[in-house]
């Protein structure tokens, strides 16, 4: 679950500075209303965080996480002497 969040956390990151960068109107607007800016930034981390434990709780009920934990992982060597 923590990988989750930190995947998250780094694509957030991410996609907040790409659109900083890449549209000179939100420079604007966040020096012009930097507490919409606050509210509008934590928000969609709340809303992305909502959705991914949505997922990650949807797929524990419906028993998809137990088949991908039975998965062998391929990059375990089981055949070491």
């Amino acid at each position: 679950m923590f990988k989750i969040i930190i995947t998250y956390e780094i694509l957030f990151i991410a996609f907040w500075n790409i659109m900083y960068h890449s549209n000179s109107g939100i420079e604007n607007w966040f020096e012009e209303k930097i507490l919409s800016a606050i509210f509008t930034v934590l928000s969609t981390m709340a809303l992305g965080f909502v959705v991914v434990y949505i997922i990650y709780i949807s797929a524990k009920l419906s028993g998809i996480s137990a088949i991908i934990n039975k998965i062998k992982d391929p990059r375990k060597d089981t055949n070491h002497q």
